[in-house]
């Protein structure tokens, strides 16, 4: 599910394509702003990656929070406004940032996306969600893309307080 806020690269273009994941985590924000302090002066596209976790959309509807359709609406709106004020507060004037949101498993979907748009490196934070008790024991999102993609990763530690 796309949205409709994704384009298709163009298989021809030679620009570079880096995926930056975004969680609007802090994180996150250091991961686009690497991306950014890499790449930002030759010709590249980051696309921001914002996925909205299929098992959390589950898990409202199991415990009837809302209809699917006005849930996942209200999500993608939700989404699209957080990522839309994070790109506009992160992103550097100039650089070629495009947002893509998508539903679904997020290590599945970065790596979906990440062939999709061919990108060359995929940038991500190291802890986006560090109270999720999940990855305590299988390992966070970070650790899924990493054991599933062929592609470069960089991983942004929090920093240092």
């Amino acid at each position: 599910m796309d949205n409709g806020i994704t384009s298709r690269q163009n298989p021809n273009s030679q620009e570079t394509v880096i995926l930056v994941a975004v969680d609007f985590s802090d994180c996150s924000r250091l991961a686009l702003r690497k991306a950014q302090l890499l790449f930002g002066e030759k010709p590249v596209r980051i696309i921001a990656l914002h996925v909205i976790d299929h098992d959390f959309i589950a898990a409202c509807l199991r415990h009837d929070i809302a209809a699917e359709g006005h849930l996942t609406k209200q999500l993608v709106m939700n989404a699209k406004n957080r990522l839309k004020t994070f790109l506009k507060e992160e992103a550097r004037e100039g650089t070629n940032i495009e947002p893509v949101i998508c539903e679904g498993i997020p290590y599945m979907e970065i790596n979906r996306k990440a062939v999709h748009y061919n990108a060359e490196m995929i940038i991500m934070g190291s802890c986006g969600m560090a109270c999720d008790p999940n990855a305590i024991f299988f390992g966070g999102t970070t650790e899924k893309v990493l054991r599933f993609i062929s592609r470069p990763i960089l991983c942004m530690p929090p920093e240092k307080i």
